[in-house]
């Protein structure tokens, strides 16, 4: 499948996190890809330019403390294209656990984990 950017590794560690089609903030994306926020938002960044994402500012107030934070949401066309490339490229498609945000295949195989 042709993309419109290169798809590393942490690229697609962010795709598995953002599969199960819940809107997530972005350290929670980090968190989950377990990759440093200064990897996970450049390519947060280009999977918006490239269409596959939609992110809205939080609009209630945050805590005391702690700044607004951005979420991340795939759009139609970002899941049909995402399913297709972490199917291709890691030959299947995330496990969702309990229905929460689980961590990202990648980031659970480095830790050893058995699927």
């Amino acid at each position: 499948m042709k993309t419109p950017f290169r798809i590393t590794g942490a690229t697609l560690d962010v795709l598995e996190v953002l599969i199960p089609g819940e809107e997530v903030h972005g350290f929670a994306v980090a968190k989950s890809a377990g990759k440093p926020t200064g990897s996970v938002y450049p390519i947060l960044l280009r999977l918006e330019e490239a269409g596959w994402i939609e992110s809205r500012w939080e609009t209630e107030h945050p805590e005391p403390g702690r700044p607004r934070r951005r979420f991340y949401k795939l759009t139609a066309d970002g899941m049909t294209s995402a399913r297709a490339i972490v199917k291709e490229r890691r030959g299947q498609l995330p496990v969702r656990r309990g229905g929460k945000l689980g961590p990202a295949l990648g980031f659970v195989r480095r830790l050893g984990a058995a699927w």
